[in-house]
């Protein structure tokens, strides 16, 4: 037994340095087939603040992000995420003030683990959260369309709730719109951000308004010393034989007069223009004419309308009939048509057909290159401008193509 023992005692050391040398053969076998690495992940990793004592906000937005330095395996470096890591700063027990706290790290996915953190501290502000009640103004810019009068504006709130760090709420004295009223003839309403203010009319950082937005509604309405009249036009003769008035237009259809308002208010809802002359028009007609205005009434300057009368021909249809003229015929070659005349319904203003005298209008068979022999020809019809053939009664003709006979000698 003792012999035993001291072999044993002997060869320990021996079999100490075999297990180590075991170990280290394993170490070395995991670590070639999966080695160990030491970087800096590729990706930030968002700070979130943790601990805010009750009553008290960050000052700003808190947006900071740290990159993360890491030894870990190859295998838990190709399966991360940033979803992995967390990374907090502590702030209980905090006052206010600005403080710099450590940002904390940590991997759930082991074996890993957190070598580095950059940065390590984070800089912020801390401040008590109060609130307070501001006025809404609104800046009105521009004027309306003359003879119109902005009435004062309507809110919707008139007042916001202003929440923040107590320095910044403080400074706070007004919650501030525009609203542009420039040429409107008729009520304007909008809702409209709202931009907090100092009294340096200077905006105020890191604060929150409730609501942001406000409704505004500035009435707007006519003065009594004007008033807005349609443009009524008197026409004058009438358009040549054969043509018609198809529109009528005037531009600006209205325009704004002035004058007493008894004597405004009296009027009829229209002023007329001076007589448009229209006698044996055959044309549009533009003119600018004058205004027939009461006495003691003006029209407002600039506001001269234009007055247009479209004019047209009467659109009307004949029906006509044709013989077919024979174009290309070739040498020795003589030809028959049938049938020998075509007719045609022919549209186009009233004047023009009216007007249309023999060879105006003409059918033409073109023969060129035809051989001897029966063929059927489309003919193409030579119209006057602004005729339109609307129907053809016949689309083709047969046209018979053959020598032409020699001519007999006479008897001696």
């Amino acid at each position: 037994m003792k012999s035993a023992l001291r072999w044993i005692m002997g060869a320990a050391p021996l079999m100490l340095l075999a297990l180590i040398l075991a170990a280290l053969a394993w170490v070395a076998a995991v670590e070639q087939e999966d080695p160990t690495l030491e970087q800096r992940y590729p990706q930030s990793v968002p700070v979130t603040p943790s601990g805010l004592p009750g009553g008290m906000v960050i000052v700003g937005d808190f947006d900071d992000r740290a990159q993360v330095t890491i030894r870990a395996p190859q295998s838990v470096w190709n399966s991360l995420r940033v979803d992995d890591f967390s990374a907090v700063v502590d702030l209980s027990g905090l006052d206010t003030g600005v403080h710099e706290v450590p940002v904390q790290v940590t991997l759930e996915k082991g074996p890993s683990r957190v070598v580095l953190v950059d940065p390590a501290s984070t800089s912020l502000e801390l401040a008590v959260e109060t609130e307070q009640i501001v006025p809404v103004r609104v800046q009105i810019q521009g004027e309306p369309t003359l003879g119109y009068l902005m009435r004062a504006p309507i809110l919707s709130p008139s007042h916001v709730t202003v929440t923040g760090p107590s320095t910044y709420v403080a400074q706070v004295v007004e919650a501030h719109a525009q609203v542009s009223v420039q040429d409107v003839t008729a009520d304007v309403g909008q809702d409209l951000p709202l931009r907090l203010r100092d009294d340096e009319e200077q905006p105020v950082p890191y604060v929150a308004l409730t609501p942001d937005v406000v409704t505004v509604r500035v009435p707007i309405e006519l003065s009594g010393y004007y008033r807005i009249l349609a443009v009524k036009v008197v026409p004058e003769g009438e358009v040549a034989p054969g043509y018609r008035i198809t529109d009528i237009s005037v531009d600006p259809p209205s325009v704004t007069v002035f004058g007493i308002p008894d004597v405004i208010a009296a009027l009829p809802g229209y002023i007329e223009t001076e007589p448009v002359d229209l006698e044996g028009a055959q044309a549009d007609v533009v003119e600018r004419p004058a205004l027939s205005v009461p006495p003691n009434v003006a029209v407002v300057t600039g506001q001269q309308p234009v007055v247009e009368v479209s004019i047209e021909a009467i659109q009307s249809s004949v029906t006509v009939e044709l013989v077919p003229e024979l174009q290309g015929l070739g040498p020795g070659l003589t030809a028959t048509v049938s049938p020998e005349s075509i007719e045609f319904i022919l549209s186009g203003p009233l004047p023009v057909l009216e007007a249309l005298e023999d060879g105006d209008a003409r059918l033409v068979l073109d023969l060129f290159k035809l051989p001897p022999g029966t063929h059927q020809v489309e003919p193409e019809l030579v119209l006057p401008q602004g005729v339109s053939a609307q129907s053809i009664l016949s689309a083709t003709v047969q046209v018979e193509v053959f020598t032409a006979p020699s001519a007999t000698p006479a008897d001696g």
